[in-house]
């Protein structure tokens, strides 16, 4: 079976097989379970080694002191996690499972490898950090200037089609393993308005959302209501965000 990983980075160019064998052998070699609900890391801890996300979901997040969190973005399989977290000294945020999970943690040398080896895949890599850095800019955009209406579409077409490009989803449906109290950590709302607002979308055909699982009954209406465009999750070599890979290798 070809790793979620794999899928996803393919979706961005070129992957000779060469690289693939030997990205598919690295995610293979040291895989974590973890149960639910438990910290993979810590905000203010040292920081750790690269992962994948192998199956379940993960969210990071922040703490303020008084225990109010801000959950910063969701974690699904395929997703690579943190290729640059080795330049700072203590992580700044937490990492959680939501789901029973499986991680893999990859060598201390692997981005060594990819670039001196398999430059198409380090490129691959490259392409992937920003779209991350680009996800994260959409939820800064929806937090400061989305009604709470598109956040909420936002969120569900942003789950939705990344989880499709892995194959994760089956035509309209997908896994759904966010709580209304973790949507409303997430967009910046009370848990009452995500269920009023979510029931609004329900009742108006465009959604269904039960047992953890997503149904988008009419995805170009959830783009419309979102104020959707998916660009931004499909950088790649010809839109010129791995051209200048070699310029930046360093931030690996």
């Amino acid at each position: 079976m070809t790793p979620h990983v794999t899928l996803k980075l393919r979706g961005f160019g070129e992957l000779e097989t060469a690289s693939e064998d030997w990205l598919a052998e690295q995610v293979r070699r040291d895989v974590r379970r973890l149960p639910p609900r438990v910290d993979l890391v810590r905000q203010g801890e040292g920081t750790g080694p690269l992962h994948v996300l192998i199956e379940g979901w993960a969210v990071r997040y922040k703490t303020l002191e008084d225990g109010r969190r801000q959950i910063l973005s969701v974690l699904i399989p395929g997703d690579i996690f943190d290729i640059n977290g080795h330049l700072a000294r203590s992580m700044d945020h937490s990492i959680a499972t939501l789901t029973p999970t499986r991680v893999a943690q990859l060598d201390d040398d692997f981005l060594d490898i990819a670039r001196a080896h398999h430059s198409d895949l380090e490129k691959l890599l490259w392409c992937d950090m920003h779209v991350s850095s680009a996800i994260q800019r959409e939820r800064s955009t929806s937090l400061g200037q989305r009604t709470a209406r598109e956040r909420m579409a936002h969120i569900l077409c942003e789950l939705f089609l990344r989880q499709r490009s892995v194959g994760l989803a089956t035509g309209q449906r997908c896994s759904f393993h966010l709580t209304q109290t973790e949507l409303a950590e997430a967009l910046g709302m009370t848990p009452v308005y995500v269920n009023r607002t979510l029931q609004d979308l329900r009742r108006e055909g465009v959604i269904q959302l039960e047992q953890k699982c997503l149904t988008v009954l009419d995805l170009p209406r959830l783009e419309a209501t979102a104020l959707f465009d998916a660009g931004y999750l499909k950088i790649c070599e010809a839109d010129g965000a791995a051209g200048s890979h070699k310029e930046n290798a360093h931030a690996f």
